[in-house]
C-alpha cells in the first residue's frame, strides 16, 4: 500500500539554495519592484510634489539667571525647559498682544504654539528662539515679537531671570532644508524589499510539495527512481529493475495521455547500450504506453496484465500532489508501481547537488 514518509524526509538545505539561485531573477526584480514602488514614492511625495515652503529665522538670547542653575539642587534647566517655556499658554498670549500691538493679526495659540522651537546648543545661558513659518514677512514679524516678549514679559514674570538680552538678531528668513534622505530611503526600501522576497521565497518553498530530484521519490513515497533523461545511471537502473519484467506499462502521473515518447527513448537506450557492449539488450523489456490514470481511470485494467509499472513524474513545484493522486488510485486497484522515471528534471540543479561533472551527462546524453 501506499504510505507517504513525509516526516522521514529531512529539510535540505543545498538544494534550498540551489533553488534560490535558480530563483535569483524573480527575486532580483521583486527587489527592483520594492524599491522603485518605495524609494520611488518616497522621492516624489517628499521631493517632486512638495509645493509648501518653510523659512526660519532664529535670534539667539544671553540669559542671566538670579540662582545660577549649576550651584542650585532645585531646579535645572534645559533645552526641553526652554521648548515648554515658548509654548506655554502665557507666553503664548503675551507674544500675542505683542503681535496685535505691532499691528501683525496672527493671533491663533496653537499656530504659534507650532510655529516657536528652542534649542541649548552649548550654555544654559545662551538659548536659541527659532520661528518658521511659511510666508518669510510673517516669519519675520513673529520674530520680533518673541525678542519683546523674551526681553520684557518673560524676564519680567520669572522670578528665577534677573534679565534676558538679544546678543543675534534674526536678519532675515532662509527657507529651511526639510530632513529629506532619497539615497538612504532608496537603500532601505532595496534592503526591505530584498529581504521580504527571500522570506516569501523559504516559506513559498518550505510549503511547496514539489520534486526536483529522484531521490525526494525515494525518500518521500519509499518508491525507487530510475533516473532521469541525462542520468548516467539510468541504463543501469532500467536493467536491473526491470531485468525480469516482460512487459511493462508506462504512463504518467500528469493529465497526459502520451508516453510513447518516454517508451521509445528507453527501447533505445536499451539497443544501444546492448549494441555497444558488442551484445543484444539484456533487458528484453516491451515497454507499453497506457493513458495517465488521472484522465483515463480504465488503464488500470491494462497495468494488471503488465509484469511492471514505470510511471513517469514531471519534476517541478506541485508536482507530489499529483503523483499522490496516482499512487492512491492505484493502491486502491492492487497496483505496484516497479519504478518511477523523473522527467522534465532540471539537470543543471541536479548536476550542481551532486557535483557531477558536466561531462557525465553529456555523455549519457550523446553529446
Amino acid at each position: 500500500m501506499f504510505e507517504a514518509q513525509y516526516g522521514r524526509e529531512p529539510f535540505d538545505l543545498r538544494l534550498t539554495v540551489l533553488r534560490l539561485i535558480r530563483r535569483l531573477n524573480i527575486i532580483v526584480m521583486a527587489t527592483v519592484l520594492g524599491t522603485v514602488v518605495f524609494g520611488g514614492g518616497y522621492y516624489v511625495k517628499n521631493v517632486m510634489l512638495v509645493t509648501t515652503h518653510y523659512y526660519e529665522a532664529a535670534s539667539t538670547y544671553k540669559v542671566e539667571y538670579t540662582d545660577e542653575p549649576s550651584k542650585s539642587g532645585d531646579y535645572y534647566i534645559n533645552e526641553t525647559s526652554w521648548n515648554t517655556y515658548v509654548q506655554s499658554g502665557d507666553f503664548i498670549g503675551a507674544l500675542c498682544e505683542t503681535l496685535a500691538e505691532m499691528g501683525v493679526q496672527q493671533c491663533d495659540s496653537g499656530e504659534l504654539a507650532g510655529m516657536l522651537s528652542a534649542t541649548l546648543a552649548s550654555d544654559l545661558h545662551v538659548p536659541t528662539v527659532t520661528v518658521t513659518a511659511q510666508e518669510p514677512e510673517l516669519c519675520i514679524q513673529v520674530e520680533r515679537a518673541v525678542e519683546v516678549t523674551m526681553t520684557e514679559y518673560f524676564a519680567g514674570s520669572n522670578p528665577q531671570i534677573s534679565r534676558i538680552t538679544v546678543i543675534s538678531q534674526a536678519r532675515e528668513a532662509v527657507e529651511s532644508e526639510e530632513d529629506v534622505r532619497p539615497l538612504r530611503a532608496v537603500i532601505l526600501s532595496a534592503v526591505l524589499s530584498c529581504f521580504s522576497a527571500l522570506v516569501i521565497f523559504l516559506i513559498y518553498e518550505t510549503g511547496n510539495d514539489g520534486i526536483w530530484l529522484p531521490a525526494s521519490i525515494r525518500r518521500r513515497y519509499g518508491l525507487k527512481c530510475v533516473g532521469t533523461a541525462q542520468s548516467i545511471e539510468l541504463l543501469t537502473n532500467v536493467e536491473y529493475i526491470f531485468k525480469d519484467v516482460r512487459k511493462a506499462a508506462v504512463c504518467t502521473a500528469e493529465d497526459s495521455a502520451d508516453c510513447s515518447q518516454i517508451a521509445d527513448m528507453l527501447s533505445r537506450m536499451l539497443q544501444n547500450g546492448g549494441a555497444q557492449a558488442g551484445n543484444p539488450p539484456r533487458v528484453q523489456t516491451e515497454w507499453i504506453p497506457v493513458p495517465a490514470p488521472a484522465i483515463c481511470p480504465e488503464s488500470v485494467k491494462c497495468m494488471r496484465k503488465m509484469d511492471g509499472v514505470l510511471l513517469s513524474v514531471n519534476a517541478g513545484s506541485h508536482a507530489g500532489r499529483k503523483i499522490e493522486r496516482v499512487l492512491e488510485f492505484m493502491a486502491e486497484q492492487d497496483i505496484d508501481v516497479t519504478a518511477v522515471f523523473l522527467n522534465s528534471a532540471d539537470e543543471w540543479l541536479i548536476r550542481a547537488y551532486y557535483l557531477i561533472p558536466k561531462n557525465d551527462m553529456d555523455k549519457q546524453a550523446g553529446k
